[in-house]
């Protein structure tokens, strides 16, 4: 009788329904809302994007015409990828290390860094097209592209981003292509410059609806004219793939550049 009399009250008690049905409701409202910031954020990364691939059609405008001897005696309109390889990194570090050892000042330090190594590292006309559109979009650096890459939404919103993540980052997450380029040589009157960008998703939850894991992302192809292709199996977290074009008319001039140096004969 008395546990008969209990399952009665049980089917017929009211308690706790506000509860429930305002579980039932956040849910659905709290994902929507979580989507939306996402989707703002990778709007965001869309702009950014573009201004990197408007950056890197200007440096192509320019360094596609160039001096040949600014680039090892590359011809004009080449679009070679040279890639940086292990044995160009060595060197680059040994390089550094002597400026550390030689000369204990920041100057002598910085002039090594920026005239020597990173110049000299993998330097062509298509490296430094890449260099003009990495710089434009190291603000979407992410928090963390290790195993373990779940930036909470605090972080998310408003946390720290380091230049030191958009350093290793950007290598092989940012490739540069050029549509209509054949042979890897620009030879039309204008250049199309494509930015292809993985952009880290950060939002929890929404994230996982939105974006998907590296290896997974459908622009792997592209993504082999990385600077520095090989770290791309470390990645962790979640992305989406961005990719913008700019064109701009190549600015050459009907007469050939000295041997050595960057006057007119």
């Amino acid at each position: 009788m008395r546990r008969g009399r209990a399952l009665r009250d049980l089917g017929t008690d009211q308690s706790g329904v506000v509860f429930l049905e305002f579980l039932i409701a956040f849910v659905p409202m709290w994902t929507f809302f979580l989507c939306t910031v996402q989707l703002a954020f990778s709007a965001y990364a869309d702009l950014v994007v573009k201004h990197s691939a408007d950056s890197a059609a200007r440096s192509a405008a320019v360094v596609l015409a160039d001096d040949p001897s600014y680039y090892g005696g590359e011809p004009e309109r080449s679009l070679d990828r040279n890639r940086v390889s292990l044995n160009d990194f060595r060197q680059a570090l040994g390089r550094l290390g002597s400026s550390f050892r030689g000369s204990p000042n920041p100057r002598g330090i910085a002039a090594t860094l920026s005239n020597d190594v990173l110049v000299n590292l993998g330097r062509s006309r298509l490296n430094t097209i890449r260099l003009a559109a990495h710089v434009p979009a190291m603000p979407l650096s992410p928090f963390n592209v290790g195993q373990n890459s779940r930036p909470s939404l605090a972080e998310a919103v408003a946390g720290e981003r380091r230049l030191l993540s958009a350093l290793y980052y950007q290598p092989f997450a940012l490739a540069v292509t050029f549509p209509g380029a054949q042979a890897d040589v620009a030879t039309g009157p204008e250049i199309v410059v494509r930015v292809t960008y993985a952009y880290q998703c950060v939002i929890p939850w929404a994230r996982r609806l939105l974006c998907s894991p590296f290896h997974d992302l459908d622009f792997q192809s592209e993504l082999d004219d990385a600077f520095f292709p090989t770290a791309q199996r470390l990645v962790g977290g979640r992305f989406r793939v961005i990719r913008r074009e700019s064109a701009l008319m190549i600015h050459d001039a009907p007469y050939e550049y000295r041997t050595q140096g960057g006057g007119q004969s």
